[in-house]
């Protein structure tokens, strides 16, 4: 009896530690953030997709072009999709998690900065993770970037 009791008491265990860890995985920032740059990295709209909630807010600071905000699953796709066209690629630096908040400096490549030859593109930006999904980010460009876009796009 006292036997059976230890077995059923251990498996309990070995289930809620397997479904512990399960979960801290999935709502971990550092490796959700690692998820969305290898999907964008492989352009893979999908897989991208998946890691942002539906309701999603995307910001950028300066608005280089507009729409400057993205909100909703839909508009997020249209700006996914929109990236993966130019062939954009994200390398990035975790400066600091907070909970929820993950804090990273980003550089980025895309086929319209590189043919202007201001790539990499810096910027600083701050995501807010909920339940292993990002819930928003707002990005700011450095403001080395900000010139080095406005120099190439100044009239000659």
């Amino acid at each position: 009896m006292r036997k059976k009791m230890f077995i059923t008491l251990m498996v309990m265990v070995i289930i809620f530690a397997l479904a512990s860890s399960l979960y801290a995985q999935e709502t971990d920032p550092e490796k959700v953030l690692n998820a969305i740059a290898d999907s964008l990295n492989a352009g893979d709209v999908d897989a991208t997709m998946a890691l942002y909630t539906d309701d999603a807010i995307i910001k950028f600071v300066p608005v280089m072009s507009p729409p400057g905000t993205f909100i909703g699953a839909e508009q997020v796709r249209f700006f996914m999709e929109s990236l993966i066209a130019a062939n954009f690629k994200i390398q990035f630096e975790i400066l600091q998690v907070l909970g929820d908040t993950a804090v990273t400096r980003s550089k980025t490549w895309m086929d319209p900065t590189i043919q202007l030859g201001i790539a990499p593109m810096e910027m600083i930006v701050v995501y807010h993770i909920e339940d292993g999904k990002i819930k928003s980010f707002i990005n700011v460009f450095t403001d080395e970037s900000v010139a080095k876009l406005k120099a190439a796009l100044a009239p000659k």
